[in-house]
């Protein structure tokens, strides 16, 4: 076997791991370089690593985001939800200097702890499962709307005001992608059926988002991309929630439309149980502005899922017909609403 020093060589080559990395991140917490593993669309890479504390998270951030502000603010946030008590937010490891993360001039890096279990809720879904990840989410968003200043604020959803101006880009735009040739695209199908559900719902759901965008709502940090990829189980009890790169302050809302919607894309009695294990939880989050969101980020998702798959195709480090599958699911749910 070869040493340890060895091998962390041999993977450093291998992965290109810079040297300020190994002494500032890797070497003072005495981390045993492991496999990379799927870093998800977020275009971030993470490798599976082994510390004295247990298995760890080393994981590189893609150059355009996070900035280093947004990183600390997000480091900060979970350091609150794990000072409250809440055993399923990873714990981050300092850097040689105290720090949460490590710049190599380009990236920045974080070790942060490798949760248990395994984000099977669609290919094991109940209803004890279902309580436990809503449940999961109620505690983490009760813990930072306790948080002091500046995790906890008051004002204008950016959510909803940034969907709007999406939302009517999409529709100024739907005319233009119309007239496009198609029927060459081996996803012609997909795209004609988005471009007409953006067609039937967008234009009534506008006006729903300019009313709500006016309406003032308490804002917190939230997750904004907690969805069943991002919530690990073990047996019926949630381990782990992961991913915190595209958290900010922002409405709670958004986070649980974001969970039912994906955890319980088909059923709508199954969504309205989800909805009130949230509830029993932190009631401070109103059902309409849940169903609200929930309606505009699946027609959304489908439009961005044209966009990245037909009209500006990007290359994704994962399988093409996984992509596809999120598409057709979401998809599924526009069918559903429009009957």
């Amino acid at each position: 076997m070869p040493s340890k020093l060895l091998r962390n060589q041999l993977l450093r080559n291998h992965y290109s791991i810079p040297e300020t990395i190994l002494q500032e991140l890797v070497a003072p917490n005495s981390v045993s370089l492991g496999p990379l593993a799927s870093g998800g669309l977020s275009g971030a890479q993470v490798w599976h690593c082994q510390s004295p504390h247990g298995p760890v998270a080393l994981r590189c951030w893609p150059a355009a985001h996070p900035s280093r502000e947004r990183l600390g603010e997000i480091h900060a946030a979970m350091f609150a939800a794990r000072q409250h008590g809440v055993p399923f937010v990873p714990a981050i490891t300092l850097n040689r200097h105290g720090g949460s993360f490590t710049s190599d001039g380009r990236h920045l890096w974080e070790v942060t702890q490798w949760m248990p279990g395994t984000a099977d809720y669609l290919a094991a879904p109940s209803s004890q499962r279902l309580q436990a990840a809503l449940r999961a989410l109620g505690t983490l968003h009760r813990t930072w709307q306790a948080s002091p200043q500046p995790l906890t604020q008051r004002g204008l959803s950016p959510t909803v005001v940034e969907r709007r101006q999406k939302l009517e880009h999409c529709l100024q735009q739907l005319p233009h992608w119309a007239r496009l040739p198609l029927g060459e695209s081996s996803h012609h199908g997909l795209a004609i059926q988005t471009m007409q559900h953006l067609a039937a719902h967008g234009p009534q759901l506008l006006p729903q988002l300019a009313s709500s965008r006016d309406q003032p709502v308490a804002l917190h940090f939230v997750l904004r991309d907690v969805w069943s990829d991002h919530v690990l189980f073990t047996d019926d009890r949630v381990t782990g929630i992961i991913d915190f790169g595209a958290a900010r302050i922002d409405e709670p809302a958004t986070d649980v439309a974001r969970l039912l919607g994906s955890l319980e894309p088909l059923d709508q009695r199954r969504w309205l149980f989800g909805w009130e294990a949230y509830r029993a939880v932190n009631p401070h989050v109103e059902l309409d502005r849940v169903r609200l969101l929930d309606r505009v980020g699946t027609l959304l998702s489908a439009v961005q899922w044209l966009q990245w798959l037909v009209l500006q195709p990007r290359a994704f480090n994962a399988p093409a017909n996984r992509l596809v599958e999120r598409w057709q699911r979401l998809l599924r749910r526009l069918d559903l609403d429009s009957k």
